[in-house]
């Protein structure tokens, strides 16, 4: 509820997260700033789930727009009783801590997360068909092959090399 829910916007959770080079100039960290801003913190509240995208090992992802916007987003929501349940609460937070950590133009970004007194939701960049899960189940062995890994990596390398080229 949006009085459980409270952005966790100390320094050390927002230096991590705020400040994402490739991102700069990014709209939805604009509409972010902004509700901020406006409304003193964001909460749960402030985001309207449009479709349920997935349903993972540790949570559910959705399709959410910011309210007042026309900016859209990735959340993962995460039941923290079900995660203390299956001993799960370390490896949320490894992901929160790794997203955190992450600026690359190829990874999704972490705009925020909101904790909850039931909750634990990461807030990212949507990729419309960015879900290799349902590919990889159909895999033989249920991995992709390191001939498959090594073709899928080279065209964004091989892309990056050409950018870099041209920009020099």
């Amino acid at each position: 509820t949006g009085n459980d829910a409270s952005d966790e916007s100390s320094t050390s959770s927002l230096s991590s997260v705020m400040y994402k080079q490739h991102k700069a100039n990014d709209i939805r960290w604009e509409a972010i700033t902004a509700t901020r801003a406006w409304d003193g913190m964001l909460e749960m509240r402030h985001f309207r789930l449009l479709k349920k995208l997935g349903c993972w090992d540790i949570g559910s992802v959705y399709l959410t727009k910011l309210s007042g916007t026309r900016t859209s987003f990735a959340m993962k929501i995460m039941n923290k009783t079900k995660l203390a349940n299956r001993k799960k609460l370390l490896r949320s937070q490894t992901e929160r801590e790794i997203l955190q950590s992450l600026d690359h133009l190829f990874l999704p970004t972490l705009y925020t997360h909101l904790e909850a007194k039931t909750f634990s939701c990461l807030v990212m960049e949507f990729f419309p068909g960015g879900d290799l899960h349902p590919l990889r189940q159909r895999q033989p062995e249920k991995y992709f092959s390191e001939h498959a890994v090594k073709l899928a990596v080279s065209f964004p390398a091989r892309l990056l090399q050409l950018y870099l080229y041209m920009i020099i």
